[in-house]
């Protein structure tokens, strides 16, 4: 399988996407090139024991710092822990390079650590899940969570580097790789027809983890998520906020549900949710509405929120949301494939009735 790779092109602050499979010689590579005075890999308890060894002597890391696999890692006690770690080696200094190296919990806690540790540190990205790499990965967002709701401290810290090894991929548990395939088909929805009809014809393909498919859609994933990072970085233009397609009912099930949805699984909720608000809201064709729903179906993905969620619930959480401003919280929808944007939306009965999609009475 060929090396490709994604240039992020941010000024100072721009860096490539290595995609292929079994990277340890490219990675070691960059670390070479990088000359940090001491690298500091985090992983957690999940991935560290398959993979942390490799990539520790592949670049030399000084430090394993090792978390519980979860959600419940991306806290302030799990960052503290962290620094306290990291400071107990006394070998910190701004030349040191963090490595992320596990899914998109390891990707946010690692980042924000780096984002912070002597106000800001060089990270790179290793994504060993699918979500991690079509997502999270790219783009500089780092956060923790807090009791009020997700990714409500964080920072935008972009990585040196991303490295998506699709090897790993291939031992990653079915569940997990099944959900992730929900924010392939978000990118597909809000990036246009092509990708959308790459994802339909290859979902046998993708379901089997096919090398040469895989490759070709995460790559097509992170490019289009590389184009609008690199015209929006910090999400002020509005155009990187519609890459949270899906994410707000979302971050609903996540908090109300912590323990039930996979991230993926909760953002496939949320896409059948939003589907139904762009319909009623912002034009979109039922029929297109029905091809989306349809091939998250196909991928074996859930569609319906849980029934004990309820409207009042559901809309006390979205006061928390990021996107709120007043009354109103800004929705992303799509018009038609590849046209996406946001609507504020208030948060009343008839907003609830829609994204429940239990009716109006």
């Amino acid at each position: 399988m060929e090396v490709t790779r994604v240039p992020v092109s941010l000024g100072e602050r721009s860096y490539d996407v290595v995609i292929g499979e079994r990277l340890l010689t490219e990675l070691r590579a960059f670390a070479e090139a990088a000359r940090p005075t001491s690298i500091f890999l985090v992983t957690d308890s999940n991935v560290g024991p398959h993979h942390a060894e490799a990539v520790q002597n592949a670049v030399v890391a000084n430090h394993v710092l090792t978390i519980p696999a979860g959600e419940n890692s991306k806290s302030l006690a799990q960052l503290e822990a962290l620094y306290d770690q990291v400071f107990a080696t006394r070998q910190l200094d701004r030349h040191a390079l963090i490595i992320a190296l596990g899914g998109g919990v390891v990707g946010d806690l690692a980042g924000y650590l780096a984002a912070t540790l002597l106000r800001g540190l060089r990270y790179v990205q290793v994504p060993t899940s699918l979500l991690a790499m079509v997502d999270s990965s790219v783009g500089g967002k780092t956060a923790i969570n807090h009791a009020s709701g997700k990714n409500l401290i964080g920072a935008f810290h972009q990585p040196a580097a991303v490295f998506c090894d699709l090897h790993f991929l291939q031992t990653l548990p079915e569940r997990e790789y099944v959900s992730a395939l929900a924010e392939v088909v978000k990118t597909a929805a809000i990036s246009g027809e092509e990708l959308l009809a790459a994802v339909e014809h290859g979902v046998a393909a993708l379901l089997a983890r096919e090398p040469e498919t895989l490759q070709r859609l995460v790559e097509a994933c992170i490019r289009f998520k590389a184009e609008v990072v690199m015209d929006d970085e910090r999400e002020t233009a509005g155009l990187r906020a519609t890459l949270n397609f899906g994410h707000t009912l979302a971050h609903v099930l996540e908090t109300l549900f912590p323990q039930r949805y996979l991230h993926g699984e909760a953002v496939a909720i949320g896409l059948h949710a939003a589907l139904r608000l762009s319909v009623e809201r912002a034009k979109l064709k039922p029929a297109l509405a029905e091809r989306v729903a349809a091939l998250l179906n196909a991928l074996g993905l859930p569609a319906e929120p849980p029934a004990e969620l309820t409207a009042d619930a559901m809309l006390q959480v979205m006061q928390g949301d990021k996107k709120r401003e007043g009354h109103a919280v800004h929705f992303v929808v799509i018009s038609e494939i590849g046209e996406a944007g946001t609507l504020p939306c208030r948060l009343d009965d008839a907003l609830a009735a829609t994204l429940l999609g239990r009716g109006h009475a």
